[in-house]
């Protein structure tokens, strides 16, 4: 995998999670930053792109009362501004983990995650899957309606890793944009309690609205 050239990197027991932006660029520029209620923003201007990448913390406690140690999510917000040819990728991957980590899925209903744990803390990874973008497609919703049913449920944009995500950002045209979502979530490990997976299983709306992205 390339290096990004855009990264930001979430510190855990178990390793370090890195999201981060892979692509080939004539020219990127840092043109503002945002404050919203509950994280912040950073946005770029390439030749062909408007990129704003929004960081903050999973809401807690979460819609079951449970709480997690500690969490960080990440939505990509890309728009075509140009009509210039570049090439995108999103990644988030766990890295610097020791060799006891033990690696494993955890998808769900409208969910893409992996889950990664020693003897001690356990960590997930999330972001939407394929049936979910397309719904988004059929409303427009950070999603360009003319991609409608080129993802689903047995094909995305996303591919899933051993220890994390790439996501190949289709060509967009000027005007159309679209909305990507990683979620990183570690506690204690207990078998008793799913709360890492619920953190990292949200959807858009309900994201935004957390933020106070509007």
């Amino acid at each position: 995998m390339s290096n990004p050239i855009i990264n930001r990197t979430f510190k855990t027991p178990i390793g370090q999670v890195v999201c981060g932006l892979i692509g080939h660029f004539s020219d990127i520029e840092k043109i503002d930053t945002k404050d919203y209620e509950n994280g912040s923003s950073v946005s770029y201007r390439t030749s062909g792109h408007r990129i704003e990448l929004i960081e903050f913390k999973i809401s807690q406690p979460l819609y079951n009362g449970e709480t997690v140690k500690d969490s960080n999510g990440w939505i990509w917000k890309i728009e075509k501004i140009h009509d210039f040819n570049e090439k995108l990728k999103l990644s988030c991957v766990l890295n610097n983990y020791p060799d006891k980590v033990v690696f494993d899925t955890a998808m769900g209903e409208h969910l893409d995650a992996i889950e990664a744990s020693d003897d001690k803390w356990t960590l997930h990874i999330g972001t939407e899957d394929g049936e979910i973008l397309n719904s988004r497609a059929k409303s427009n919703e950070g999603f360009p309606e003319r991609l409608e049913n080129k993802v689903g449920f047995y094909q995305s944009i996303t591919k899933m890793l051993k220890e994390g995500f790439e996501t190949e950002i289709p060509e967009l045209r000027v005007g159309e944009q679209i909305h990507i979502q990683y979620l990183s979530a570690y506690d204690k490990k207990s078998p008793e309690s799913v709360n890492t997976w619920l953190a990292v299983n949200e959807f858009k709306r309900e994201l935004e609205n957390w933020i106070g992205v509007w």
